[in-house]
C-alpha cells in the first residue's frame, strides 16, 4: 500500500508526522521513502526507529537527549514549587547553577559551561518546555515581617474582633465600614522574574524592607467603593508644599524620619479621615 505524501510537513515535521512515519515503516515502507514523504532525516527517523531515544513515550525531535533524567526533572519541578510555596522562588540563574551542580555531583556527563558553573538557555528552555506546568513570573515583593505576622491565630484574631463589633447594636451599612490600608513605594528594585507553577494567581519573593527610600501611602476605602483621599508621608524632616504636586485633590502630605507611619501621623490620618467622611458617635 503507497503512503500518501505530505509536502505540508516537509521540513516542519512535528511529533505527529514521526508519529505517522514510524507506523509507515512498521508497515514495509523504506527508509528512505518514509523520511522524504514525511519531511524528517534520515537520521532522525533510524535512532527514533531503532529505539535510540532518550526517554520511553516521549519524542525529542532532532534525537536531542536531555542531560539530565526525567525522574531528576520531576523532583526538580516540585522543589521549584516548594520554593515558591516559601517565598523564595528561583531565578533562571538559580536553575541553570542547580543543573550543572547536580550533573557535577552526579558525575553525568554534559556539555554545562564549567566556567560559569551554570547550564545554557538552551537547557532551561528544553526544561520548561517538557515541564509546561511552569512558568516564568514577576513576584509581588513582601516583607518578612509581613511573611511571618501572617498566620492563623493572628487572622482568626482579628476577625474574632471584627465580628463583635458588627453585632453591636450599630446598624452599619456598606457606607459605613470602611477598610484603611497603608502601602509602601520604594527606590528598592522589583524583584527579578522566578519559576513559578503556570495559573497561579499571586508569586511573592522575600525582600529586604529596609533598604531604600520608602514613601508611605495611606488610603482607605468603603464597602461600598468609596474612597478618601490618601495621606502621603516623605522620609525628610520639613514638610514642602511642592511635594504635593499632582497629588489627588483633598490629599494631605506628612513626614517621618524614616517615610514609616507613626502614632503622631496615624492620629493626623484619623483627622482626616473623620473630616472627609463626616462620622461622628451618633453616626459611626
Amino acid at each position: 500500500m503507497r503512503t500518501p505524501k505530505r509536502t505540508s510537513t516537509r521540513g516542519k515535521y512535528g511529533e505527529q508526522a514521526l508519529s505517522d512515519a514510524l507506523q509507515a515503516l512498521a508497515a514495509g515502507t523504506s527508509l528512505k521513502k518514509a523520511a522524504r514523504d514525511y519531511g524528517i532525516p534520515c537520521k532522525t527517523l533510524r535512532r527514533h526507529r531503532d529505539n535510540k531515544v532518550s526517554t520511553p513515550g516521549k519524542i525529542f525531535l532532532g534525537g536531542k537527549r536531555p542531560t539530565l533524567s526525567l525522574e531528576f526533572e520531576v523532583e526538580l519541578v516540585s522543589h521549584i514549587q516548594n520554593m515558591e510555596r516559601a517565598l523564595f522562588g528561583l531565578t533562571t540563574v538559580d536553575m541553570r547553577r542547580l543543573a550543572f551542580e547536580f550533573a557535577e555531583r552526579a558525575k553525568i556527563e554534559h556539555k554545562f559551561n564549567k566556567d560559569s558553573k551554570m547550564a545554557g538557555n538552551d537547557w532551561l528552555r528544553g526544561f520548561l518546555s517538557r515541564h509546561p506546568v511552569l512558568s516564568l513570573r514577576s513576584p509581588q515583593a513582601t516583607s518578612i515581617g509581613r511573611a511571618v505576622g501572617f498566620n492563623r491565630p493572628k487572622v482568626m484574631q482579628f476577625f474574632s474582633a471584627y465580628k463583635a463589633v458588627l453585632l453591636t447594636n450599630h446598624s452599619f451599612t456598606a457606607t459605613t465600614v470602611w477598610n484603611m490600608d497603608e502601602s509602601g513605594i520604594t527606590n528598592v528594585a522589583k524583584p527579578c522574574k522566578v519559576l513559578s507553577t503556570k495559573g497561579k494567581r499571586q508569586v511573592s519573593k522575600i525582600t529586604s524592607a529596609e533598604r531604600g527610600s520608602t514613601v508611605t501611602v495611606v488610603c482607605a476605602m468603603s464597602a461600598s467603593g468609596q474612597y478618601l483621599p490618601p495621606m502621603m508621608i516623605f522620609p525628610r524632616k520639613r514638610m514642602v508644599p511642592a511635594l504635593m504636586n499632582g497629588a489627588p485633590a483633598g490629599a494631605i502630605g506628612a513626614c517621618s524620619s524614616n517615610g514609616w507611619t507613626d502614632s503622631r501621623l496615624f492620629l493626623q490620618w484619623l483627622h482626616h479621615f473623620v473630616a472627609m467622611t463626616r462620622c461622628s458617635k451618633e453616626a459611626p
